[in-house]
């Protein structure tokens, strides 16, 4: 009995860290782990904002005394060269930075404000 008990503990004890899948989108993101956690935050880099989509697999970590759930990023399988940035949100659109420097859009461009071109305003 005691042992049964121990391996069910055992079988429900969630990871500190654990892959798992976005089972809700949007602001009151919920991911698939051993169960399912809700309001689960998001910990990014400065300036970086993402929202994952339901069935995205993602990388949780728990934080905190209590293990609060903190998604941290998403699998990529994107072959870059050493230096490549990418930054997209559905395929075919992005920005790409290259390592020798060039910067590559893709998609529609729409600029905001003043664009400037050698010093010279166009």
């Amino acid at each position: 009995m005691w042992m049964a008990r121990q391996q069910g503990q055992e079988f429900l004890q969630e990871h500190t860290a654990d892959c798992g899948q976005v089972t809700v989108d949007g602001p009151e993101l919920a991911v698939a782990l051993a169960g399912e956690r809700r309001q689960v935050g998001r910990w990014l880099p400065g300036g970086y904002h993402w929202s994952p989509r339901r069935g995205e697999p993602v990388l949780v970590v728990k934080s905190g005394a209590e293990g609060s759930p903190c998604l941290v990023g998403t699998l990529d399988e994107a072959a870059l060269e050493p230096g490549e940035v990418v930054l997209s949100t559905v395929q075919g659109t992005g920005i790409h930075l290259k390592p020798d420097g060039r910067i590559l859009l893709r998609g529609t461009v729409e600029i905001e404000g003043t664009l400037t071109v050698n010093g010279q305003e166009v």
